[in-house]
């Protein structure tokens, strides 16, 4: 017969589940353990990474763009007439004077033009002369009919005198004096209307061959414009420089207005840079730069405009040459320019970082003292040139950072570095 034994039975449950939570603990323990070795710290040779030293001083900031040499005088030659290049006498770069002919254009209809312009002038001026002569003729006599008339005023006045004094002596009858009287009278009074009458023929003269005059004109100021255009079919360089492009070629038909070449001074270049449109908010007229020239070293220069517009998030400005350039630079040439923003005073900086970017907090990796453990560190930023940003919060002077792309490892607290 079995005897129920309730105590041994409390026993073993008691065992079994304190072998379950050591067998559960020795999992848990395992499970960390392997899930340890599995996530080390990323272990990276020192000579792999780009390594900056935190500093406090002043410190420079600037900015900096590609672009090339360019001419400072320019001049597009366009043509002033339509035409067909005949010949063409330079290539690009040529050194061309004022005189200097580089294209020669045909145009028969404009030289028919011309010749007609020239009739027409001719006919102008014939007209003119003619009615210069006629007008001339009509006043000479009217002149002449108005001295004759006044010399027989003058008559009849004489006669009328004579007449009163003879009357007055009973020589004459008085009908005699009433008709001396009454022809002085007549007289004196066709004399007062042609003397009127011609006085406004003397000042109508201008007048009529002011009309005649404007026709000179009108058709002389036609010939000189076609004579403009017909000149215009022998293109000068009218500019003392360099042919930098030549546009057209023997046989092609050009239109009034057409670009044809370009003509520069080489001696007088500036420098047309591009800078981004995130850093050339700051640039202002007159600060002071420095351009590469690569061929020739490094050339001072000073903005000296700001293009108003942006292209493809670029904005172009340009910087002269107060002192000149070196020789052996060439229009067209490759150079890069900084531009000196503004000079801070005593602040922390250091190697701008390829994550760093101006006025943002970034993750950043700190070595330690000796060398061997980088930690990620949040860190303020603050101002930026191209090189150089400032510290605002985050790391002290004599602390060293990895400036090369760290983005690979930010998801681990640290990395550990090899020499």
């Amino acid at each position: 017969m079995d005897i129920e034994r309730p105590d041994r039975f409390k026993k073993k449950q008691l065992q079994k589940r304190i072998w379950f939570g050591i067998g559960a603990v020795l999992i848990l323990g395992v499970f960390i353990y392997v899930f340890t070795l599995s996530s080390p710290l990323p272990r990276v040779d020192r000579d792999e990474v780009w390594v900056g030293t935190v500093q406090r001083g002043d410190m420079l900031r600037n900015v900096r763009g590609l672009g090339r040499l360019v001419p400072e005088d320019m001049r597009w030659i366009t043509s002033q007439s339509l035409g067909r290049v005949e010949e063409r006498f330079v290539d690009s770069g040529a050194e061309v004077t004022l005189d200097t002919l580089i294209l020669k254009l045909s145009n028969p209809e404009l030289e028919q033009q011309y010749q007609n312009a020239k009739l027409e002038l001719d006919a102008a001026v014939a007209q003119l002369t003619s009615t210069r002569v006629r007008l001339q003729i009509e006043l000479l006599s009217m002149r002449s009919a108005y001295t004759q008339l006044q010399e027989s005023t003058e008559m009849a006045e004489l006669d009328k005198e004579i007449n009163e004094q003879l009357f007055s002596e009973g020589l004459v009858s008085e009908l005699n004096l009433k008709r001396s009287i009454l022809s002085a009278k007549h007289l004196s009074s066709r004399l007062e209307t042609e003397g009127e009458r011609l006085a406004f023929q003397e000042q109508s003269v201008e007048p009529q061959l002011a009309v005649q005059q404007t026709m000179v004109d009108q058709a002389k100021a036609r010939l000189n414009l076609l004579q403009t255009q017909i000149d215009g079919l022998n293109v000068r360089a009218g500019f003392e420089g360099v042919i930098q492009q030549l546009e057209v070629e023997q046989g092609m038909q050009v239109t009034q207005g057409m670009q044809l070449a370009l003509v520069a001074n080489p001696q007088k270049l500036e420098a047309v840079l591009e800078v981004q449109e995130s850093q050339a908010r700051e640039v202002q007229i007159g600060q002071v730069a420095v351009v590469d020239t690569r061929s020739s070293g490094l050339v001072d220069a000073v903005v000296t405009r700001i293009d108003p517009n942006v292209e493809r998030g670029i904005v172009r400005v340009d910087v002269g040459f107060p002192n000149g350039l070196p020789e052996g630079v060439r229009a067209e040439q490759t150079v890069q320019g900084t531009i000196e923003l503004q000079r801070l005073t005593d602040v922390v900086f250091v190697d701008r970082p390829s994550i760093a970017k101006e006025n943002t907090s970034e993750l950043v990796f700190v070595l330690n003292e000796d060398g061997t453990r980088a930690d990620r560190t949040l860190v303020e930023f603050g101002r930026s040139s191209v090189t150089l940003i400032e510290i605002l919060n985050g790391l002290r002077p004599g602390e060293q950072i990895i400036l090369s792309d760290s983005s690979r490892w930010m998801s681990s607290e640290a990395i550990q570095l090899r020499r």
